[in-house]
């Protein structure tokens, strides 16, 4: 039970810590060029070697794919790979507002050779979320996006539910073009 508590917190912070890319509308920007790429991370989540990344794009005027990865250490090294789409109301993919769901994988490795536990595991993960971009600059470049939502983890080892939800944030900056 410790062993699942100490992936679930790391998955949470992980996720908290993890930054999706932001992209701009599938439509011209302020300067007349379209922005339908992001990428981005959360430079905070460096400085304590917490990795993550995103990349987005923007297939239409509403809708964006994307592909988040972030790995991070505790006891156990935790990988995190989500595939997201989103959905922008306002029909400017990659700017504003967004709402998407998330399917993903999470994996756990422990890398202590002398623990009792030493058990590896992994997750299949379902999520919900809304996000907000916010491209800047006199080139639109220049992209901040923050958000929240929730996931649910299925364990691999005995196919259970896992917690009631695991609350996920974003808070991120990159580029767009």
């Amino acid at each position: 039970m410790t062993r699942v508590r100490s992936v679930l917190l790391g998955i949470l912070i992980t996720l908290a810590a993890s930054s999706p890319v932001m992209a701009q509308s599938a439509g011209s920007d302020q300067a007349g060029m379209p922005r339908v790429n992001l990428i981005s991370t959360n430079p905070i989540g460096i400085i304590f070697e917490w990795f993550n990344a995103e990349v987005e794009h923007a297939v239409s005027p509403t809708l964006s794919l994307a592909v988040a990865a972030s790995r991070f250490e505790f006891d156990e090294t935790i990988t995190v790979v989500d595939g997201i789409a989103r959905y922008y109301p306002t029909a400017r993919a990659i700017r504003g507002f967004s709402f998407g769901g998330s399917v993903g994988y999470a994996g756990v490795t422990n890398d202590c050779s002398l623990c009792e536990n030493n058990d590896d595991d992994t997750a299949f993960t379902v999520g919900v979320r809304g996000d907000y971009v916010w491209i800047l600059g006199r080139d639109q470049r220049f992209a901040v996006a923050g958000g929240i939502g929730a996931k649910r983890l299925f364990y691999s080892k005995d196919n259970t539910f896992g917690p009631e939800g695991l609350p996920i944030g974003r808070l991120s900056v990159g580029y767009a073009w």
